[in-house]
């Protein structure tokens, strides 16, 4: 007995305990930036090229097709027990992304994805929760193989346990990045004989590439070699640009991964702490990009194939400014997608870090952004461009992910000097920045050339995070403009705020101010207290709109006035007629028709595709069917409507629209195809339309002109 219960306890011990999760991906979307991560420690979705509605890789604006990354993932390298360089890596350069048991995708899921907000109405409400939204990945490189597959080459790891944890939130600062933060700890102990890691270094390997994958008509190896790239040596942000692909329309914006620094030993690991960290003895680190071709490359863009050429790429000095021909190779890099020949990998890696020993943690902290290009640089002529100018919002957002990290620790040193104490609670708290009030909630009516907002009180009840107080200043209405599709510029309208201090115009309330608070039939169990109405608004046209809440600003952080973020509740609204009740009327204004009639091709709300194209029924019944024939009386096509459910189901509402969004109740948009699929050519055409409740038709003419 005491023999089996020795041998129990011997295959226990070495066996691995933690249950191999499969895998899973996440998106990251409290904002307006959609970053894929997964529990195998790669990021991105390497397939939204061939698969954009399967969801986001790195998506900004993401309401539009503009991805900024084919992969990432985590290397770390170091000398293990004082005898070998291993490195071990979460993604490698390979034309297919993450394969089950590839070579160099060496990290597998040790738990599922979690996820935590701090928002006390969201279902994953947490008080441990650092951002709006926080998704939560566990994986390791210890296992040699994916239930059975051997993951090939992956002969000495480091016994490296990671968990990831990303933070995002909604603000306006806030709403284009997320911050990554990695745990890193050597458990070798626990699975091997135990040793130190020496001379470590952690980068982030990315296969950065700007496109509109909604737009692009190229693909292989042309739709991956428009890039130009950049480093930002004082931010020490790695970035890239569409240089020169054909694609229109597009979002000239820049994609970009940004090294925040790393936490060893009770201080922060970063080179802007260099001082602090030789008077306790260790030396500067550095922080330092690297790049190479994906197709292999020669001199400086070789690729790193070998362990110990992953680690030379992350421990030696990348030579940005050297000649490389002509010009050097930073030249080199921003201009080489201009002429197609910039397909390139982006490495960005911090270390020496001195020693990690069995047992101990260590936290980098990445973050990975995209901003626009100024107006002024946006068009074909503006792809190219690459300025202190057009990276105007690139830097603002890397400052802001600066901020929003460092929280108290004003200086950058790591340490919670007198007079920072904010929160007054005696430790250093990062993340800890002055909050605008929450988004109020907000309901859109259409009609025909009408809509009307309404919102609640929510944004009132907010309390700033900073002061601990209630201080709601007004409201703001934004509004776009008609054929502003692809990506939306919202505008401000008009503004409400107390009329009670020297913020704002003082205009009170009193002109949106419901005299009895409003509570709609449906489900919606809100309360609003505030409506504006809309009008001359084109039916047909796609507006967004949003109402945003603003506060009267924090003199501790020396900030203005914070808004909350206009994208929160924006939604795309096309105005046009209700649902039709009068259905059986002789009225005029009750008849079904069809806009624009006759059809032109090519009309001004139009995409560039035969199946970007529509044609609007209006006046339907909230519940009809809808026929169209030829003159001959063949059934072209048809359809059922529903204004409970309707919500565009054509070529059109995929391309140029997003959720989400409202129709108004008694409109279809048709997209002028048979239902074999087919284009109908120039001619007359006829309709029905069936109130499903009564029986009734209604028929009427088309004209379509090519």
């Amino acid at each position: 007995m005491k023999y089996y219960l020795f041998l129990l306890i011997a295959v226990l011990c070495s066996t691995d305990l933690y249950a191999q999760a499969t895998f899973e991906r996440a998106e990251t979307d409290a904002g307006v930036f959609g970053l894929s991560i997964t529990n195998f420690g790669t990021l991105g979705k390497p397939d939204v090229r061939n698969n954009p509605e399967g969801g986001s890789s790195m998506r900004y604006p993401n309401s539009t097709g503009t991805e900024h990354l084919f992969e990432a993932g985590i290397w770390i390298g170091a000398l293990y027990n004082n005898s070998q360089l291993r490195v071990s890596t979460a993604s490698v350069t390979t034309s297919g992304g993450y394969a089950r048991g590839a070579a160099g995708f060496e990290f597998t899921a040790d738990a599922p994805i979690t996820r935590r907000s701090t928002n006390p109405n969201d279902e994953f409400y947490s008080p441990f929760s650092v951002g709006e939204q926080d998704i939560i990945a566990e994986f390791t490189d210890r296992r040699r193989d994916i239930n059975g597959t051997p993951i090939n080459d992956h002969n000495n790891p480091l016994y490296a346990d990671v968990r990831l944890e990303s933070y995002n939130w909604s603000f306006p600062f806030t709403e284009n990045f997320t911050i990554l933060r990695y745990d890193i700890t050597n458990n070798s102990d626990q699975y091997a004989a135990g040793a130190t890691w020496d001379s470590v270094f952690i980068g982030m390997y990315a296969d950065l590439v700007v496109r509109n994958v909604n737009t692009a008509t190229e693909t292989g190896g042309e739709f991956f070699n428009k890039n130009g790239l950049g480093y930002l040596d004082s931010l020490y942000t790695a970035y890239v640009f569409d240089a020169g692909s054909p694609d229109n329309p597009s979002i000239n914006t820049y994609g970009a991964m940004s090294i925040i620094g790393a936490e060893y030993r009770g201080e922060y690991f970063h080179p802007s702490n260099t001082e602090r960290l030789q008077s306790k003895g260790y030396n500067a680190p550095f922080v330092d990009p690297s790049y190479w071709l994906f197709s292999s490359g020669t001199g400086p863009y070789v690729r790193p194939n070998s362990d110990l050429q992953r680690y030379e790429r992350m421990a030696t000095k990348f030579p940005l400014d050297s000649l490389n021909g002509s010009e050097t190779i930073r030249e080199q890099l921003r201009e080489d997608g201009q002429t197609g020949a910039g397909n390139y990998i982006s490495m960005l890696s911090i270390g020496p870090i001195p020693s990690v020993a069995p047992g101990e943690t260590i936290s980098i902290y990445f973050a990975f952004s995209a901003a626009l290009k100024p107006e002024q640089y946006q068009g074909p002529t503006g792809k190219k461009v690459d300025t202190e100018e057009s990276r105007e919002e690139l830097l603002q957002t890397i400052n802001s992910i600066n901020r929003v990290y460092r929280g108290e620790d004003r200086n950058n040193n790591g340490v919670l000097d007198p007079g920072e104490d904010t929160n007054g609670d005696g430790v250093l708290t990062r993340y800890l920045f002055p909050t605008p009030p929450d988004s109020p909630k907000m309901r859109v009516e259409l009609n025909a050339g009408k809509v009307t907002l309404y919102w609640d009180k929510t944004a009132e009840r907010s309390i700033d995070r900073v002061s601990g107080e209630m201080d709601f200043e007004g409201y703001r209405i934004y509004r776009s403009e008609i054929g502003e599709d692809l990506n939306p510029n919202t505008r401000m309208i008009r503004e409400f705020d107390t009329d009670s201090n020297q913020i704002g115009y003082n205009t009170g309330f009193d002109a949106i101010l419901l005299s009895q608070p409003k509570i709609f039939a449906d489900e919606d169990t809100t309360t609003y207290y505030y409506a504006y109405e809309l009008n001359d608004m084109l039916s047909g046209w796609q507006y967004e709109l949003s109402v945003t809440a603003f506060d009267r600003g924090s003199e501790v952080f020396e900030v203005s006035t914070l808004e909350s973020s206009p994208n929160v509740n924006a939604v795309r609204v096309f105005p046009g007629t209700p649902a039709n009740e009068n259905f059986g009327s002789d009225e005029e204004q009750y008849q079904v028709g069809v806009y624009p009639n006759p059809y032109r091709v090519n009309a001004a709300w139009d995409g560039t595709l035969e199946s970007e194209r529509k044609l609007y029924f209006y006046n339907l019944p909230a519940r009809s069917e809808v026929r169209i024939y030829s003159v001959a009386g063949e059934i072209i096509a048809e359809f059922t409507h529903d204004s409970d459910t309707y919500n565009g189901d054509i070529g059109w509402f995929s391309s140029f629209s997003d959720d989400p969004r409202v129709m108004p109740g008694g409109e279809h948009a048709w997209d002028l195809q048979s239902k074999a699929n087919q284009i109908l050519s120039t001619g007359l055409y006829l309709y029905t339309v069936k109130d499903l409740s009564s029986g009734e038709i209604q028929t009427g003419k088309i004209v379509i002109i090519k």
